[in-house]
């Protein structure tokens, strides 16, 4: 072997140890069955040729290519073969916190749904960015400002308020202590009715009596002792005397009805008494005769007075 194969076969050596170096160290993909996936974003945000793919938190792929297009950027993504990516997988656009390198992070999906294949396309998102994270604090901070200030004018308009009330109601609330003092003062004197019952333990005594007196009277009722309770119970004879008198008074009453009704309607002596003039033309007459004949007896022999009588009724 010349010198110049041996110098040949050592850089051709070298060279596939340093890809070899490459592949275990970085994993471009030279050894591993891979397939093509595409997202489409609006904006990449800096992400660079190269960047990983992790699919489910692994890195299983690389960024392959990243194009220009009218309507966004279009990114074409290699992805090992054992990385299965199902058509409701999305993939993010996303960053690592300490460093800022970009990388795209794509979700499982569904299990059930069917796989991508090499050239399909699949959906991105694109998450805010710093800039705009920071653009979106400032307009919160700007609005909490504004609550801040608004709270502020309305506290204060709210403590003048009060303050301006308790100014004008001063008199009055002052006027209104002074009283809840005097009551106070005698009710703990014990003057006055409500301070009596809330001093005086004979009131309570004789409320707690009277309770007592209650309980035995319901009692009483309750268990069918005495007239009251018998009704309250439901004693049979007694409830049909009571009801027979209930009765008796019923009929009474309508008899007292039809004879004021006959009364009413000239029925009767008493009823033509009562409705008939005749009648006490008729007796005012006979009451005169009388008047007539006694005068009459005053000064008639005694024998001539039964003819008087007769004449003068006659």
């Amino acid at each position: 072997m010349s010198n110049e194969q041996k110098v040949g076969f050592f850089f051709v050596v070298g060279i596939a140890l340093v890809v070899l170096a490459i592949e275990m160290t970085v994993g471009i993909g030279l050894f591993t069955p891979t397939y093509h996936l595409f997202v489409n974003y609006p904006d990449v945000g800096g992400l660079q040729t190269g960047d990983t793919v992790q699919v489910a938190g692994l890195k299983l792929g690389r960024v392959d290519q990243i194009a220009l297009q009218a309507d966004g950027v279009r990114v074409q993504l290699r992805l090992d073969s054992k990385a299965v990516v199902h058509r409701d997988s999305i993939a993010r656009l996303d960053y690592q916190a300490l460093s800022g390198t970009r990388f795209i992070a794509i979700s499982l999906g569904t299990p059930n749904t069917p796989a991508l294949k090499d050239g399909d396309t699949l959906e991105g998102q694109t998450p805010l960015g710093i800039t705009q994270m920071v653009d979106e604090m400032q307009s919160v901070a700007h609005s909490v400002q504004g609550l801040a200030e608004s709270l502020n004018e309305n506290q204060d308009r709210v403590l003048k308020s009060i303050n301006a009330m308790i100014d004008e109601n001063r008199g009055t609330v002052q006027h209104a202590l002074e009283n809840l003092d005097s009551i106070t003062a005698k009710l703990d004197r014990g003057d006055g009715t409500m301070a009596k019952l809330l001093n005086d333990g004979s009131l309570y005594d004789r409320a707690n009596a009277a309770m007592t007196d209650l309980q035995k009277v319901t009692d009483r009722l309750a268990s069918g002792k005495g007239d009251l309770g018998r009704l309250v119970n439901g004693d049979g004879a007694l409830y049909d005397e009571v009801r027979e008198t209930v009765a008796s008074l019923n009929t009474t009453a309508a008899n007292l009805e039809v004879v004021s009704n006959q009364i009413r309607n000239g029925e009767g002596t008493i009823g033509r008494m009562v409705n008939d003039d005749a009648l006490y033309q008729e007796a005012e007459d006979a009451v005169r005769g009388l008047d007539r004949a006694t005068a009459g007896i005053e000064d008639a022999a005694p024998i001539s007075v039964l003819g008087t009588l007769v004449t003068t009724l006659f």
